[in-house]
């Protein structure tokens, strides 16, 4: 009946894919595979570092022994120096330093560092105590411009003499000064408590500031702080003061912030405020009698 030789047959199992040969070499399509989440894997990686600007340390001796210096000089009370490259290309590192010093002590810092022989570009953030508390950030003068100081910070401004002149015009104010891309000279406050008229004295002092700054007294002065932000021409300065001080004190306002036409998405200036409903009306008004650079922007008036 044919069972017999039934029994007897044998299943011969299915062939096995040979391998994968490449140069010469066996490679099995797993460990392709696994290659390649492995890649997949390490990009993904690099990519995270990439955005997140992930730190890696390069220390160096050198720089180590330039931040001491910085920290024996008379009216320093701290230094904090870093050394470090990012991805993707993890080469040239970036030397940043960080000093708190007194008003009195920052010309010793400023020409220490310009006089230093440390050879990279040097980030700086000085925090300078005093009458006005000032933060101070710098990168490195442009190679054309350094006459070999990597080290020496290009403030864009005179330091030295605008520290002491917001010492005299704004005590008690913080104060980050900065010089924008385009020129503009900005007095960013931080730290101010609830309303804006703090920070008017820069604003009322803006030609004195200018000019212990070393800049053109005739450049557009940017303001900016939690409740207050806007940009001014030297014409402007006494009528944005009254304009202020007079939303502030009669009218309660505690917010008052302008977008230029160039700065907004739509190519349109707008001011918002924040004061009580019962005087929107009233600020309006004396916004559009001001004879403002901004005076005919739409007004928005925010929640309190």
């Amino acid at each position: 009946m044919g069972l017999g030789s039934e029994q007897g047959s044998v299943v011969e199992a299915a062939p096995r894919e040979p391998a994968r040969r490449q140069g010469g070499v066996r490679v099995w399509p797993w460990a392709l595979a696994t290659g390649a989440v492995v890649a997949v894997l390490a990009a993904g990686v690099l990519f995270a570092w990439t955005v997140n600007e992930t730190h890696f340390d390069r220390p160096s001796e050198q720089f180590d022994q330039f931040g001491a210096e910085i920290a024996g000089i008379p009216g320093v009370e701290s230094v904090d120096n870093e050394r470090w490259v990012e991805a993707p290309t993890f080469s040239h590192p970036t030397s940043w330093m960080s000093v708190s010093v007194s008003a009195d002590g920052l010309s010793g810092v400023i020409e220490a560092a310009c006089a230093s022989d440390y050879a990279d570009p040097v980030t700086w953030t000085i925090r300078v105590g005093g009458a006005a508390e000032v933060t101070l950030n710098a990168g490195p003068p442009a190679p054309a411009q350094s006459d070999g100081a990597r080290a020496c910070p290009d403030f864009g401004f005179d330091a030295v003499s605008l520290v002491d002149e917001l010492g005299r015009v704004a005590p008690g104010l913080a104060v980050q000064p900065a010089v924008w891309d385009d020129g503009r000279f900005a007095l960013v406050a931080l730290e101010v408590p609830s309303g804006f008229t703090s920070v008017l004295p820069l604003v009322s002092n803006a030609g004195r500031l200018l000019e212990a700054a070393g800049l053109p007294a005739t450049g557009i002065v940017e303001i900016n702080s939690q409740n207050l932000g806007f940009t001014f021409e030297p014409g402007e300065r006494d009528r944005c003061v009254a304009l202020l001080t007079e939303l502030a004190e009669e009218y309660g306002a505690s917010s008052f912030w302008v977008t230029s036409a160039d700065a907004s998405a739509d190519g349109t200036g707008n001011v918002q405020v924040v004061a009580p409903a019962a005087q929107h009306d009233a600020i309006e008004e004396a916004i559009r009698s001001s004879g403002l650079s901004f005076a005919r922007d739409p007004v928005s008036f925010l929640e309190q």
